[in-house]
């Protein structure tokens, strides 16, 4: 199991959730790799070819002499160095190799498929992907030589590499990013729901008669995320129908926000509680919150917070834009708001309505940790004998996937 980070955000979790549930099952041993396992400085430089990382994992594979290799993140730190290291081994040891893509670093120059214009970022739309359009827009809010840059640099990775190819299969966690990277010409995919933290679903809360509702924003607090752009739609509705917003998690946007909004922190209208472990923070969120508010100005991929509100019970606000308009409608909690003012309003409205009704119910079966174990160890296929491969096996396994690194 190969990921940039051992703790950092939702991937990581993701990461080391899929570790522990893989390692659960009888004759399987799982062996990590992240940045616990190797010393290098986070550069520009390295962030473009890391080679003490790749070093570090060609040693880790030649002891472990992996049968599957399941990728999380890598171009962050492990960078695409790592990739020459999965294809030059994988006809020697025999291995399946797996993504799961929980950015958009495949199809586009941005990994949040976003694009900025006139400072302010906005998310691509999929028509756009393997256009001039989208060549033309800057992925970046800075300048001319960098955007060039950045363009130049994916370009070459993908003419040297085809990183697609390299994968067996990519795993995606939302239909919203299997159809990003089907527009890139990328078809060897397959669907899995990431899986939640909170291990079971709590019965719906019911809120009636409340006036105001309490909002919990989880996450990293950073421009991406959204939560200054949602306190500002918020501030021009006059707060109308939120009692408090509460922050859980920390960033480099915070100084900022509570400057701007000093007064909603005077006021406790606006309280910052800081990270928290999950265990505590699902409890304080159930205790304090109604409802969790996703207003992510990226096009995100797929959001666990908005499942983990279902599986405690909560509905989600969440901005309507890419993957967060599409993911989790089946499970039932999500109310949409435009970035205006009155449809920020009238999605409040909706959500004291929601809340009111105690008769409903949220459908989180697919996003269960036991059902992610089970479709994992399905799609890995790895119950199948381990014993390293022939000649003719790897040959047969070659022919059958065309996508496969030459």
């Amino acid at each position: 199991m190969i990921n940039d980070f051992a703790q950092k955000g939702g991937a990581e979790i993701v990461y080391q959730q899929s570790a522990d549930l893989l390692a659960t099952l009888p004759d399987v041993d799982v062996e990590r790799f992240d940045d616990t396992q190797f010393s290098a400085r986070s550069t520009m430089l390295s962030r473009s070819w890391n080679v003490p990382a790749a070093r570090a994992l060609e040693q880790a594979m030649r002891k472990f002499r992996p049968h599957r290799l399941m990728v999380h993140n890598y171009h962050n730190l492990l960078s695409p160095s790592i990739l020459s290291v999965i294809a030059r081994h994988q006809r020697q040891y025999g291995y399946r190799a797996y993504h799961t893509c929980h950015d958009y670093h495949l199809v586009y120059y941005n990994p949040s498929l976003q694009y900025f214009e006139n400072g302010r970022p906005e998310i691509l739309p999929l028509d756009a992907l393997r256009t001039a359009a989208a060549f033309k827009l800057r992925p970046t809010p800075k300048g001319f030589v960098h955007d060039l840059m950045t363009k130049t640099y994916w370009h070459a990775i993908r003419a040297a590499y085809r990183p697609s190819r390299v994968f067996d299969r990519i795993l995606c966690p939302s239909d919203f990013m299997q159809e990003a990277l089907r527009r890139a010409g990328i078809d060897n995919t397959v669907m899995l729901h990431n899986p939640s933290a909170v291990p079971t679903a709590q019965p719906p809360i019911t809120v009636r008669g409340k006036e105001r509702l309490n909002l919990a924003f989880v996450g990293r607090i950073s421009p991406e995320k959204g939560l200054a752009h949602f306190l500002e739609l918020a501030h021009a509705t006059g707060l109308e129908r939120i009692g408090c917003i509460g922050v859980y998690g920390e960033g480099p946007d915070r100084a900022a926000i509570e400057k701007r909004f000093a007064s909603l922190v005077e006021s406790r209208r606006l309280i910052f509680f800081g990270s928290r472990p999950q265990a505590q923070l699902f409890e304080e969120m159930s205790r304090f919150a109604d409802a969790v508010v996703v207003p992510s100005v990226g096009a995100e991929n797929a959001p666990l917070v908005i499942i983990e509100a279902a599986m405690l019970g909560m509905p989600a606000l969440v901005h309507d834009g890419g993957s967060m308009a599409t993911t989790a409608d089946s499970v039932g909690n999500k109310i949409k708001f435009r970035p205006d003012p009155d449809s920020l309003k009238r999605a409040l409205g909706e959500l004291a309505t929601h809340l009111s009704n105690p008769d409903r119910r949220y459908n989180v079966g697919e996003y269960l940790p036991e059902h992610y174990a089970e479709r994992l160890a399905e799609i890995m296929r790895i119950q199948e004998n381990p014993a390293p491969a022939t000649r003719r096996e790897l040959a047969a396994q070659f022919a059958d996937n065309p996508h496969h690194a030459r």
